[in-house]
């Protein structure tokens, strides 16, 4: 007998694994254009798959405002119903079409994957060319046993909690600039005629990277009239900043290839300032191919230092 009712039956059934897909993308970056350029389709695509849960389950999953989107209470519901659901799905899949590898899987922030991480996982397939992993990205502190995931990079501002963690390196805090940018910054002041490339963050969840914090310490009064750009995801700031935009708030490990390639400048080095630290969390680090990855990692970012 089916534990499901008559009309989540009936859902279901009107319900497409690419219109969840897309849905699980798009909640999971707070946006259509991320979604669609992680599935490779057109940001309409995406929202046409949304359009059409919207239309099965009676209900709006987003809010679309000036400041961007943000899930509905329907939407987290589904949202996390279709995270865990796809995760599990993808995650027997990779058994059945690679029973003779290993596979991990490994959870971080958005932009830890996408400036640190992605880039050098080449080298780590080199190294192992066994092991097949897997990258979450993903703000949220997930529930490593439950969703399936062997290793999580996370920042956490206290010290390490007993248990399967320990930091890997301290972020450094630091403002960046391209280089004809930051020829015209001498000292703190100057900041005050350059536009300000702003992580937005509408729930001050990252208060270290907040330039409220930066003017305090620098001693300046903040103006409205100065020009801001705001971003939803941190590599889209540095990216700016690389394009001249304005000045960033840059974090290491994740602005260290732009600093090495000269893409990017410390602006006024002597006030740069200690963040969070990164921690290696693994549910499963008795699992093949968890214990060399994690000492792969380890041995990359304690290598990372700022030239």
């Amino acid at each position: 007998m089916s534990i499901l009712s008559r009309a989540s039956t009936n859902a279901l059934r009107a319900m497409s694994l690419e219109a969840l897909r897309g849905f699980e993308s798009a909640a999971r970056h707070l946006s259509f254009t991320a979604a669609a350029e992680e599935l490779c389709i057109t940001q309409s695509a995406v929202s046409k798959q949304v359009k059409s849960l919207e239309d099965v389950l009676g209900a709006a999953l987003f809010r679309r405002s000036g400041k961007g989107l943000s899930l509905t209470p329907e939407g987290r519901q589904l949202y996390e119903a279709a995270r865990a659901a796809i995760g599990q799905l993808g995650a027997a899949i990779d058994r059945l079409l690679a029973v003779d590898r290993v596979s991990i899987s490994v959870t971080t922030t958005p932009s830890f994957a996408a400036l640190w991480l992605v880039p050098k996982l080449a080298r780590f397939q080199a190294a192992e060319p066994g092991i097949d992993v897997r990258i979450d990205a993903s703000e949220a502190m997930l529930n490593l046993e439950r969703e399936g995931i062997d290793l999580a990079i996370r920042l956490n501002p206290q010290a390490p909690a007993a248990g399967d963690a320990r930091p890997l390196l301290q972020e450094r805090l630091m403002l960046v600039a391209a280089p004809a940018i930051a020829a015209r910054i001498a000292e703190p002041r100057h900041i005050l005629d350059a536009p300000l490339l702003v992580f937005h963050d509408p729930g001050a969840r990252f208060a270290w990277m907040s330039w409220t914090q930066w003017y305090q310490r620098l001693g300046l009064m903040r103006s409205p009239k100065q020009a801001c750009l705001y971003f939803s995801q941190y590599a889209h700031v540095l990216n700016a900043a690389v394009q001249q935009a304005g000045i960033a708030i840059g974090r290491t490990p994740m602005v260290l290839p732009m600093l090495k390639s000269g893409q990017l400048q410390v602006v006024l080095p002597e006030h740069a300032a200690d963040g969070l630290t990164y921690q290696i969390v693994a549910s499963s680090a008795q699992r093949p191919g968890v214990r060399q990855f994690r000492a792969w990692l380890e041995s990359e970012l304690a290598g990372e230092v700022i030239g």
